[in-house]
């Protein structure tokens, strides 16, 4: 829980956010002057995070950006981004192709979850005898998921041994971001001189509005609907207090199976417990949600203003993930981070390129672009490479993302119960995770009978 009995003062958190604002103002004039930064396409909350971590604390120091502060910004931000998407109304129909969607980003996570621990394993045996294992599962957290499950996931693994965890975690999203950005804009203008993209011929350049960040007069689009009328509240804030209220159930929910677990003597469960947070989050606010379908009060909620606040929690954790990077850490695992890096980000594209290709036969580029840049960086990386190929949005893919990520949470839910098995449940934590090994192995294999039998429907 030490993400939220952390000391900070009310001066600290304010300023700290507004620093980011201006990281973020900046990042945003810069994406639209250098040339360098619009050819690989770079969001402006990756070049927030990249410029606190130069002028923060863990770099030249000119900001007062600590990693701890940052660290529990990126854990609490994770949960209100996870009420924010919850809250909005329920999907009727998921579509084959969406399932094709999600299936490939669970075979996905398993694969990287076993190059990584078989790396680990490597490295334990050989160079490396002192090496925390559950580094290596840590790949499919941050490069398939996003920085907040690495970041707590490798916090409560501190308690086991594994020292700096939670940064270690968010180094390896910053790879991600890294390879979906550089990887990814490569294979995608190959794709296109190829002549694979379905609404770009060969040698098109990138609009320009992509390129800069920034919509022309003539071309800017509407956000959302307002649900009330603004003499009585805001639209925007009633869709604020809903989240703050969600959030406010998970935590009494927390609380209760916190005093479970201290009643069945299960004391050593609780950091496990308030580091899968977000996921009760989550749960909460779809119950939350359908409470309020069941008593009609649903209309309050307006589905584009949800995910535009949740894109707001987004950009600001995205922010303080990066900038709470320490070199230090890096300097002290950088040898297993850029192993473990570059076999998650070429195992990740072997698997998204096999899948693609044998499972669509219209938008191959653009479906294989967006699960990679999905599978390496989030689900803003997918679109933002997407939209590149697909300006308009025409193509079916958008949906298929946003419908097969939440299939894959869903499906991938055991993979975030197993791996804390080994730190929980076996007094040699090794042992453990050569057990999860071989879980995701069997659990990768059930998902390939049925890959093969959808395919053959």
């Amino acid at each position: 829980m030490s993400a939220w009995n952390i000391h900070i003062t009310i001066g600290e958190f304010f300023l700290d956010f507004a620093w980011m604002g201006l990281l973020l103002v900046v990042a945003t004039l810069a994406r639209r002057h250098v040339r360098l930064i619009q050819k690989y396409l770079l969001p402006n909350n990756l070049i927030a995070g990249i410029l606190g971590l130069l002028v923060g604390m863990n770099g030249l120091g000119l900001l007062d950006l600590q990693s701890d502060r940052l660290g529990a910004y990126v854990y609490h931000l994770l949960a209100l981004l996870f009420i924010a998407l919850s809250l909005r109304s329920p999907q009727k129909k998921l579509g084959l192709t969406s399932i094709k969607f999600g299936l490939i980003f669970l075979m996905a996570y398993l694969v990287q979850g076993i190059v990584g621990l078989g790396i680990s394993f490597a490295l334990i045996y050989t160079i490396f005898p002192d090496l925390f294992a559950g580094i290596g599962l840590l790949l499919p957290l941050s490069f398939g998921m996003n920085p907040g499950i690495a970041y707590t996931i490798g916090q409560n693994w501190e308690g086991y041994g594994f020292e700096s965890g939670a940064i270690v975690g968010l180094s390896f999203a910053a790879i991600g971001f890294a390879v979906a950005y550089t990887v990814g804009i490569g294979l995608m203008r190959k794709g296109i001189r190829d002549g694979k993209a379905t609404y770009i011929e060969g040698g098109s350049e990138v609009p320009e509005e992509i390129r800069t960040g920034f919509l022309g007069p003539g071309n800017r689009k509407s956000g959302g609907h307002l649900t009330t009328s603004a003499e009585a509240i805001e639209s925007l804030t009633l869709h604020i207090a809903l989240i703050g209220f969600t959030y406010i159930l998970t935590w009494g929910l927390m609380k209760l199976m916190e005093a479970g677990l201290i009643f069945l003597d299960a004391s050593q469960e609780i950091s496990t417990l308030w580091s899968f947070h977000f996921i009760f989050a989550a749960v909460t606010a779809l119950g939350f949600r359908l409470v309020m379908d069941r008593l009609s009060l649903s209309s309050l909620i307006d589905d584009v203003t949800m995910t535009r606040t949740a894109n707001l929690f987004m950009d600001f954790m995205i922010v303080a993930s990066v900038a709470a990077i320490s070199f230090a850490v890096v300097a002290a695992y950088w040898f297993p981070i850029l192993v473990l890096g570059i076999g998650a980000a070429t195992a990740t594209w072997m698997v998204v390129k096999l899948a693609t290709q044998s499972a669509f036969n219209d938008f191959v580029l653009e479906r294989f672009v967006a699960i990679f840049g999905n599978m390496t960086g989030t689900l803003q990386s997918a679109l933002i490479l997407l939209r590149v190929l697909d300006p308009d949005m025409k193509s079916p893919v958008s949906h298929n993302l946003v419908y097969g990520s939440g299939l894959a949470l869903a499906l991938g839910f055991p993979l975030l119960i197993i791996i804390n098995a080994p730190v929980n449940r076996f007094d040699d934590i090794l042992t453990g995770f050569w057990m999860v090994f071989g879980a995701l192995f069997a659990y990768l294999v059930l998902i390939l009978l049925v890959w093969r039998f959808i395919q053959n429907k």
